[in-house]
């Protein structure tokens, strides 16, 4: 029985060559549920929303057996994002999910404060 990279690769480690970061757009509640709500509520709403939709996605990809080409799904946000490391088939594919809206792939870009 062979161990699958994505789970039990460290954290720093690198993804296979084959796999690439994707981002995958959700479904997210409609603007008549967030309306008439505070900002707390809201972000717990979204935040709920975004960890229900990563639930959803990991238990399709296991479902369809495509789990041994996923890398990693990062953890989910407020926002209506994942960014997900696995193949181009994979990515192709989940365009078919319920939970899914777009897939794309996702720009290499570094994030930091720019020196003045």
């Amino acid at each position: 029985m062979g161990t699958k990279m994505h789970r039990t690769a460290p954290v720093h480690s690198i993804p296979p060559s084959n796999m690439l970061q994707f981002m995958v757009r959700v479904n997210r509640p409609s603007s008549k549920e967030l309306a008439g709500i505070d900002r707390a509520e809201k972000y717990k709403l979204l935040k709920a929303n975004s960890v229900k939709r990563k639930n959803e996605i990991k238990a399709w990809i296991k479902a369809k057996g495509l789990d041994g080409e996923v890398f990693k799904i990062e953890e989910p946000t407020v926002f209506n994002m994942l960014f997900i490391t696995c193949t181009p088939k994979v990515a192709k594919q989940l365009e078919h999910a319920d939970a899914v809206v777009s897939v794309s792939r996702s720009p290499e870009f570094s994030v930091g404060l720019a020196k003045p």
